[in-house]
């Protein structure tokens, strides 16, 4: 009953964006945009969308670097079809993907590399947020969203100093130790399931908090944070030689606003590859240009096709040289 109401729940949402994106549109205009697309530029995308990601790898690499020894032609392939799964299965498939393998092939924690996969996510929002203030306060100054953005910026910030304050001062173990102590009163029954729950709990919270250590290490997180800038900036890239290919005379400030768009619309829950909110944040992003909407829609439409195309190739290549089942990844992510 509850998957029924969670998978109702997500129709409504998307149907609710399809009709925000489609509502007022040239049907026709938008087959001849589409047809006008310069094909030339079907070659380069590819190129950038596997950089982005392969500089992904190396970040994966960075900040994992103090308790797993991966190699870049095992972390680039394995960033490559965590994005694919990202898009293609809900709950962020693709990042607890990567911390099975990890852990599998690596013989490590797997709550502690989920824990470093979670600490991307913040750099990921500090970074595009960082894109979204300096297009916001150089080319759209509207009040509005700037406090939205300010506020969105000092919510990742503050996940920042959250898991700088977890790895300098853990007090984990003090804390469940003190629970333990104060609960000794309880019944014989009652007490060791809690006690286990409490042990549990504390060992996973350690290891998570152990996924942060790179924190503690200036120059690997100095390298990590250039190298989150260079993933963005590739995708910034990716949207901009698709704007190139529909001859649009833009200026590199609108690929900032799409992919802030597009990364604070992804939060937003949807049906799988994102249908929906994807196209409506690129729409409004043209919007702001006073850009026609067909030319938007085409855009988002050539972009996302093309990255699925190539994270689906390169995941299906690594799932079989890994001889990896996706009955098996299944139940593992379950």
């Amino acid at each position: 009953m509850k998957s029924f109401i969670k998978n109702l729940f997500l129709i409504i949402i998307t149907a609710l964006f399809l009709y925000l994106i489609f509502v007022n549109i040239d049907f026709k205009q938008l087959l001849v945009t589409i047809k006008n697309f310069d094909m030339i530029y079907l070659v380069i995308l590819p190129i950038s969308i596997i950089t982005s990601l392969a500089f992904r790898g190396l970040c994966f690499k960075l900040l994992i670097s103090k308790s797993v020894n991966i190699p870049l032609k095992i972390s680039v392939p394995l960033c490559l079809t965590g994005a694919a799964l990202n898009i293609f299965l809900p709950a962020r498939a693709g990042d607890i993907f990567r911390a099975i393998y990890t852990g599998n092939k690596f013989n490590a924690d797997k709550i502690k590399i989920l824990g470093t996969v979670m600490l991307e996510r913040v750099f990921d929002g500090i970074v595009i947020l960082s894109f979204l203030l300096v297009g916001i306060f150089i080319y759209n100054k509207n009040p509005l969203a700037q406090k939205l953005s300010l506020l969105s910026s000092l919510i990742f910030l503050g996940a920042l100093v959250f898991a700088f304050l977890a790895v300098r001062y853990n007090k984990i173990n003090n804390l469940c130790s003190f629970i333990e102590q104060k609960s000794s009163f309880l019944p014989e029954k009652i007490k060791h399931p809690f006690y286990s729950f409490l042990h549990f709990t504390n060992k996973t919270c350690n290891s998570f908090i152990d996924g942060f250590e790179v924190l503690k290490y200036p120059k690997t997180l100095f390298l990590s944070v250039l190298s989150f800038f260079a993933i963005w900036m590739f995708e910034c890239l990716n949207f901009y030689i698709v704007i190139q290919g529909f001859h649009c005379t833009v200026n590199w400030s609108v690929t900032l606003f799409i992919i802030s768009f597009i990364a604070l619309a992804c939060m937003i829950p949807s049906t799988s590859i994102f249908i929906g909110p994807y196209q409506y944040a690129v729409i409004s992003a043209f919007n702001i240009y006073h850009l026609p909407k067909e030319t938007a829609l085409a855009v988002s439409l050539v972009e996302q096709t093309v990255v699925m195309i190539t994270t689906a190739i390169i995941a299906l290549i690594f799932f079989l040289r890994n001889n990896i089942k996706y009955k098996d990844f299944s139940k593992n992510i379950q």
